[in-house]
């Protein structure tokens, strides 16, 4: 089950989900891999708070060094469960029970000035919790679903969420192994971010959370949970301080995560600096203004890529959004809406002209993206309208088969277009000018993660 909820959260395959009404077009499979090329699988849907990103670092840095500490020695009890300390359960049985613990920490000191409890995962069912006088919270050091807050937290929590990213820069493998070579310089810079100063909020918190971990995985807990009320308040105030908010994070680890990412470097560095300067721009404003700095001529390509592919996507995503905007109607109905938009027959097979190569790209070569963009491509190339429009919905029907689902809709051989699911809201005509953009490429996500890195002063 960890296996497939790590596979299924850290790149995306709508195979594995029933996301129909979110892209009932299946495209996302095809601009997200074009994102993830930009941000080098860093940043994406769930990977995109500096407070997470550093917590998460954190907890793995507490479970490597309880680890590597030869005087640390298991319970009866969770030896008898774990056998080991480097057993990858025992590691995810300790990375829950402190994500809980940071959780509560931030309810019990949620008043504390600049404390922000926004975005904190499990904080709503935390707080179902915590609000519970008949059963007042408890943790538990537990990788199974009894000690979790957050329903498959193993997948959907910090460490799950945030597993690939710190994969990908190299500071631990799948089995959470942290010992090999190639990973030793990443820990000695985190070292220095947590240790470094000793008189820092995380400083001060890490000592106090290793001796809490320490205690807590060498002596019986009696009934196997132990009260939150019996945690040290110094502890959980700790946490609150050192992890306030995105900002307040960010405040002091601005540098260390632009280092460990690189993603003020080639093509996202592009678009950092743009940000930086430049807040609340449209993800099409961001990557236009990027390409028009200095950039390498690799990384200025994966801006291009982009460039030249949204259209076309964006496109196909509005045609299909009027086929399925009415429950009975005919494709010259749609053609009528389509110049409406400003667009003619000849629209799908221009934008696509840029793109005819793109399935043979590194970034989507061999895979199910490929494969769709593809049958786009073969839809846009239709001899007239009416063609593109039928070529599309064998194309959607293809996308809902591969999901074991039935398609929306369906054109009889006399051009009448049948919805079968609800029919979907047509935008204004001006929202979606030709050339205009409809897909995101992680550009919010990474405009969040520069906002946290913005800091604040706490």
């Amino acid at each position: 089950m960890t296996h497939f909820l790590n596979s299924f959260l850290t790149e995306y395959d709508d195979t594995l989900s029933s996301d129909s009404y979110i892209d009932p077009v299946g495209t996302l499979i095809i601009w997200s891999a074009f994102g993830r090329q930009v941000f080098r699988n860093r940043i994406n849907s769930i990977s995109n708070d500096v407070r997470n990103f550093t917590i998460n670092l954190f907890h793995h840095y507490m479970v490597k060094k309880l680890v590597e500490d030869d005087r640390v020695k298991l319970s009866p009890s969770l030896h008898r469960q774990y056998q080991s300390k480097d057993s990858l359960n025992f590691k995810q049985a300790c990375l829950i029970f402190l994500e809980n613990v940071f959780v509560f920490s931030m309810l019990r000191h949620e008043k504390i000035q600049d404390v922000e409890t926004t975005g904190i995962l499990g904080i709503l069912n935390a707080r179902r919790l915590w609000s519970n006088e008949d059963r007042p919270p408890a943790l538990i050091l537990t990788h199974e679903p009894v000690g979790q807050i957050l329903i498959r937290q193993l997948g959907l929590g910090v460490s799950g969420r945030y597993k690939t990213p710190l994969m990908e820069m190299g500071f631990f493998d799948g089995n959470y192994h942290y010992h090999k070579p190639a990973y030793q310089s990443r820990w000695a810079d985190a070292e220095k971010l947590i240790n470094g100063e000793p008189k820092s909020s995380l400083s001060k918190l890490a000592s106090k959370t290793y001796e809490f971990l320490k205690e807590t995985v060498s002596r019986p807990i009696q009934g196997g949970k132990l009260p939150f009320s019996d945690v040290s308040a110094d502890l959980t105030r700790a946490y609150a301080r050192a992890f306030a908010s995105p900002q307040a994070v960010g405040s002091y680890a601005k540098e260390f995560w632009l280092t460990q990412t690189e993603l003020n470097q080639g093509a996202a560095g592009a678009i950092f600096h743009v940000l930086e300067e430049t807040e609340d721009l449209s993800p099409q404003e961001a990557v236009e203004r990027a390409l028009a700095q200095d950039l390498a001529p690799a990384e200025k390509t994966k801006l291009e890529h982009i460039v030249h592919l949204e259209p076309f996507l964006a496109d196909c995503s509005l045609l299909f959004t009027l086929m399925a905007s009415r429950r009975t109607q005919s494709t010259g109905d749609v053609a009528s809406a389509w110049a409406n938009f400003g667009r003619d027959a000849t629209q799908l097979p221009r934008v696509s002209s840029a793109v005819s190569e793109y399935a043979d790209l590194p970034a989507i070569k061999g895979t199910e993206g490929a494969k769709r963009l593809r049958q786009l491509l073969r839809a846009a190339k239709a001899n007239d309208l009416d063609g593109q429009i039928r070529e599309m919905a064998i194309y959607h029907s293809s996308v809902m088969q591969s999901r074991g689902q039935v398609s929306w809709l369906n054109v009889g051989s006399d051009g009448t277009i049948n919805v079968h699911a609800r029919t979907v809201s047509m935008p204004e005509p001006n929202s979606r000018a030709p050339g205009s953009w409809h897909n995101s490429y992680y550009l919010p996500q990474f405009s969040s993660f520069v906002n946290g890195l913005r800091g604040a002063v706490v």
